[in-house]
């Protein structure tokens, strides 16, 4: 971290007043003393601290990218700042703008949070023993001991602010990354600015883009970072060999081979430690570069086209977990952008003619998915999906034939899937006048902007002697239109005319949020990529939903959650206060005639208030955390709060749902939540609970 960013991190004067009186006078007259007398125990925390390390998997594994000297220059660090923590002379700012500094190094090299709060318990626990066998009376242990905690919670909070400082960075690099090449058309614009992109990441020293010539010789046909060029001029003059893609080949073994070969993104975690970097070793070493990552740029058949090999400054860089959500969305937003200007979707010209010529014909045939609502369990609204229906074949998905249409295509689906959405709805109205339901339909990215669209909806709407409130058009996400103005005038047009505007997708991109806050809309869809993502870390899809609820909420726009397929999603999407729901657990998408049959027969398959599934009650205690952490400053209805039963209780008093263990934990995360949320026995436990919650709901799914 740069001292220049440190300081734009730095807490109000307010915050370092809370720790002042740990870096008084006073204690510097009680640790004068006593600082000389540990240096022998700082050097034997050292040690023990490592050996303690080396037995856990994920610390061991950053450990074992060093080499000898780099693992002494860390002991040695480590010993100076146990030092700097017992040091009298120093100021909460000066500490806490170190602490900045070591934490930053610390998640660049992959050490994560859990990581770093273990490693404080040890601290905690070793200074607790200096204190022990320091000599000093036992009121100024009391004194020096407070203090010095106090100094542990400064140096640990400053570390998780440079955690989330790097994440925020990562995000703010990816959306730049993002920005840079989605209004570009043409390849070598598509490189130069992706490339200088990437190269812009914090931790990130090079990059480059490389395509397979005849002979399998991956030629760099673009760089970015500040030693890109360098080091592509050391590949082309082979003093270091070029990558190639055979197997057989030396060069051909490193991540940008294997990468190739596999299609899957390759880490090479130390140049030091791994042989088969060997032939780029020396150069790696003149450039800096400690570790690397070769990305394969995928089509849409999820073949290998190019690859994108980045390189970092810091052993392990590109290992550490939210590292590797990065380099996805580097290589998806790369790929997307490449094949933009390179080339579309390869579809034959018979089959394109095939599709085109049912569109002609008419042949859409429209398929409705049910969306409930949540609270009440009642049928709201109808999502309308188009699908070709061409002879001999079966229902053609969009994915399939919408990249062989243009503009005009997509105007004819587009106009005739609202004819057949209105022929439906006069029909459900006169099966049941008092079901007065919209349907959505979703309008291409350019409907917004384009007449056509506008005097289709109306005209249809007309003829069909239909009012306009039965119309919901769905927005997907995509970049903007470039006649904002315009944009704006016809969604007021539409949302006067009472035709509901609801933005899809909404999580799928930073620019989504921009999106809800700067385009009026009546609802959004959060992205089902979002519910997808509950197998790998349900706690975490869980937060994004909260979250993005909440926000939406404050906007005054209401929020419907794609992708319920099971119960356990159903109970958390309603526990976390989503308005609407919709997935396959709810009903798969059917033909208009089973629309009604269906809505007859549905019940809502949960109780909000009475969780049965693991998924629902960790959402439960999830917003039983955060309702712990508004009574921080109101000791006593938090501690009444925290006696209550939870929705995490009620779940367990379900037959059969009963788990001691997991009973046991939550029991004692209520006793430690009484002693204080932020302590570091309620995180542990904190977790604790999570994890056990989540791998239930897991074994509940199978």
């Amino acid at each position: 971290m740069k001292e220049s960013a440190a300081q734009e991190t730095m807490p109000t004067p307010e915050y370092f007043a809370d720790f002042a009186s740990s870096y008084s006078e006073e204690i510097d007259q009680l640790l004068r003393p006593f600082h000389e007398r540990v240096n022998e125990a700082v050097q034997d925390f050292v040690d023990t601290f490592y050996a303690h390390l080396s037995n856990r998997a994920e610390s061991s594994a950053i450990l074992a990218r060093l080499n000898p000297e780099e693992l002494k220059h860390l002991k040695s660090r480590q010993a100076q700042h146990l030092h700097f923590l017992l040091a009298a002379g120093t100021t909460p700012q000066e500490h806490f703008k170190r602490a900045l500094l070591v934490g930053w190094a610390h998640t660049l090299v992959g050490v994560s949070l859990p990581m770093m709060m273990e490693a404080y318990h040890l601290y905690h626990r070793k200074i607790k023993q200096f204190l022990e066998f320091a000599g000093v009376e036992i009121q100024q242990r009391e004194r020096l001991g407070g203090a010095l905690d106090q100094r542990l919670q400064l140096d640990i909070e400053a570390q998780i602010v440079s955690y989330v400082q790097f994440e925020a960075s990562v995000a703010s690099h990816l959306t730049a990354l993002d920005e840079a090449i989605q209004e570009v058309n043409n390849l070598a614009d598509v490189l130069r600015h992706g490339l200088h992109a990437v190269g812009s990441f914090d931790g990130i020293l090079a990059c480059l883009f490389l395509r397979p010539d005849a002979q399998g010789l991956m030629q760099i046909e673009a760089e970015g970072g500040q030693e890109g060029q360098a080091y592509a001029e050391a590949l082309q003059t082979q003093r270091a060999p070029l990558f190639q893609i055979q197997k057989e080949a030396k060069a051909g073994r490193g991540p940008a081979g294997r990468a190739w070969r596999t299609g899957q993104i390759q880490i090479n975690s130390s140049y030091e430690k791994e042989e088969r970097m060997d032939p780029w070793r020396e150069e790696a070493k003149m450039r800096g570069f400690r570790s690397s990552a070769a990305v394969p740029l995928l089509d849409e058949s999820g073949q290998v086209f190019a690859i994108l090999s980045l390189y970092s400054g810091w052993a392990g860089f590109f290992g550490a977990a939210s590292r590797k959500a990065m380099l996805q969305h580097i290589q998806q937003a790369m790929s997307h952008a490449v094949l933009r200007s390179e080339r579309t979707t390869v579809i034959s010209t018979a089959l394109r003619r095939t599709y085109l010529q049912c569109l002609d014909h008419g042949a859409v045939q429209m398929l409705y998915q049910p969306i409930v609502d949540l609270r009440t369990g009642k049928l709201d609204s109808i999502e309308a999906l188009a699908r070709l229906s061409c002879p001999g074949q079966s229902l053609i998905e969009p994915a399939a034939f919408l990249p062989a249409f243009g503009d005009a295509a997509l105007l004819r689906l587009f106009q005739l899937g609202l004819d057949q959405v209105c022929l439906d709805t006069r029909m459900w109205r006169e099966q049941n006048p008092q079901l007065k339901l919209p349907v959505g339909l979703n309008l291409p990215p350019n409907g917004l902007t384009q007449e056509a669209y506008r005097d289709s909806v109306f005209e249809v709407l007309t003829r069909w002697e239909l009012p306009a409130s039965i119309l919901k058009l769905e927005m997907l996400e995509t970049k903007e239109s470039l006649d904002i103005a315009k944009r704006d005038l016809r969604i007021a047009e539409f949302r006067q005319a009472g035709i509901q505007i609801e933005q899809d997708d909404l999580g799928s991109g930073y620019s989504s949020l921009l999106r809800m806050d700067q385009v009026p809309c009546d609802r959004v869809k959060i992205d089902q990529a979002l519910l997808r993502s509950t197998l790998n870390r349900p706690v975490r899809a869980l937060v994004f939903i909260y979250h993005l609820t909440m926000l939406a909420h404050d906007c005054g726009v209401q929020v419907t959650v794609e992708g319920l397929d099971d119960d356990g999603l159903i109970e958390a999407a309603a526990i976390l206060d989503a308005d609407h729901g919709q997935g396959y657990a709810i009903a798969h998408p059917m033909p208009v005639q089973e629309v009604m049959p269906w809505n007859q027969a549905w019940s809502l398959p949960i109780d909000p208030a009475r969780p049965r599934t693991a998924l629902g009650a960790l959402a439960g205690y999830l917003l039983w955390d955060r309702k712990l952490a508004m009574l921080t400053d109101s000791p006593d209805r938090a501690a009444d709060f925290i006696k209550e039963p939870s929705l995490v209780h009620r779940y367990l008093d379900h037959p059969g749902k009963f788990d001691s263990n997991l009973s046991m934990i939550l029991e004692r995360t209520q006793i430690v939540a009484l002693r204080g949320q932020k302590s570091l026995k309620y995180t542990q436990l904190r977790q604790e609970l999570i994890e056990q919650l989540s791998a239930t709901w897991l074994q509940e799914r199978n």
